[in-house]
């Protein structure tokens, strides 16, 4: 069955040739995972669109970069501080156990970059998330549903 987003249908074929991009243990958990992609795809497409972020969808190139421009100018991410990243030091203090020597800790000043960097994906994948998923209560939807959680 194909997948409308507002006025745009996602077909069964793209979804099938989507499929290969998505590996999942069966064919449609795979399915599932591509219909996805081509979902929140579509739904930052028409937002950049909406938002005047991509004005010609005749290179993909073009579409991709309306979509990071759109990203970076909707979904505002805070750093983390020598705080945040001390906390998490200290609650997953035994996820820095020295590779080399198993009973030492590796002091927080020699991760302090590294923890802040992923503090920073995590804000920043789930403020995308939340953003798609925002996108999605606004759209109109047919023959997909997110998954909750």
């Amino acid at each position: 069955m194909p997948v409308m987003i507002n006025e745009t249908e996602i077909t069964d074929d793209a979804v099938f040739a989507e499929m290969q991009y998505h590996p999942a243990a069966n064919v449609e958990d795979a399915k599932m995972a591509a219909a996805q992609s081509l979902v929140i795809q579509e739904l930052l497409r028409q937002e950049a669109k909406r938002e005047g972020f991509l004005r010609s969808e005749d290179d993909s190139d073009a579409v991709e970069q309306a979509v990071m421009r759109l990203i970076e100018a909707k979904v505002t991410c805070p750093e983390a501080d020598t705080k945040a990243c001390r906390h998490y030091y200290d609650v997953n203090i035994e996820r820095f156990r020295a590779t080399d020597q198993p009973d030492k800790i590796v002091p927080f000043e020699r991760v302090e970059d590294k923890i802040s960097d992923y503090l920073h994906t995590q804000s920043v994948r789930e403020g995308v998330r939340a953003y798609v998923l925002n996108l999605s209560g606004e759209a109109k939807i047919s023959g997909f549903k997110f998954a909750q959680g």
